[in-house]
């Protein structure tokens, strides 16, 4: 497993070095101090199985990276582990394509717990940021606010939502992909936990049985 590590903090990047060991005994990490190196390193054609970013560094922040690889048309397993607590932040984060936020004063067994589900195509936010950026939800319109609960009740991810609305409008794995700054393979991990919660064997199904349930609306 090939991994890379931004942060400007040589002791994070110094216990980040055990933790994934314990992830992958054979895990490669390459590792940059600040976003300027990151993106050098990324835009050198080197392949990755997981980017982990902090998102206050020296210079261009960790949002920078998200920007820089949207910009490119570049989708990539990317994770913030940060300290920042604002969930205005946290969010805009998760909007630009990170596949999940593990903040540093996780313990490592947390660490690992959170970086072994991303790995397995889940989004990861804890529990108490998840609360937060779903209070933020509350200032939308009352049709989503409606469509909010019924996401609730079937056990199907925020994420998992947003793949389940452009399934209903036709969109390609790729073009979900493309769309939500993600990879297939996230798309396609997203699509099967779909087809699980939704009791579903094929796209039509998930998105009828969905319209049935009123997660979603024609």
């Amino acid at each position: 497993m090939k991994i890379l590590v931004a942060d400007d903090h040589q002791l994070f990047i110094d216990g980040i070095h055990h933790i994934l060991n314990k992830l992958d005994s054979n895990v490669v990490i390459t590792e940059t101090v600040c976003a300027d190196q990151a993106i050098l390193v990324l835009e050198s054609g080197q392949e990755f199985d997981l980017i982990l970013i902090d998102l206050c560094m020296p210079g261009m922040d960790g949002m920078s990276i998200l920007q820089r690889m949207h910009e490119r048309g570049v989708w990539l397993p990317l994770v913030v582990v940060s300290s920042v607590e604002n969930i205005y932040t946290i969010k805009s984060s998760l909007d630009a394509g990170a596949l999940g936020f593990i903040p540093k004063s996780h313990s490592s067994q947390q660490m690992i717990a959170a970086l072994n589900a991303i790995l397995e195509g889940e989004i990861y936010i804890p529990p108490e940021i998840e609360k937060q950026i779903d209070n933020l939800e509350t200032r939308r319109p009352l049709e989503e606010t409606i469509n909010n609960n019924s996401l609730k009740n079937s056990g199907i991810t925020r994420r998992q939502f947003d793949v389940l609305k452009l399934l209903a409008k036709g969109y390609s794995n790729k073009q979900i992909a493309t769309t939500l700054f993600l990879t297939e393979h996230t798309i396609k991990s997203h699509i099967r936990a779909l087809f699980s919660a939704l009791d579903a064997s094929n796209r039509t199904e998930c998105v009828q049985n969905a319209l049935h349930q009123e997660i979603i609306k024609n």
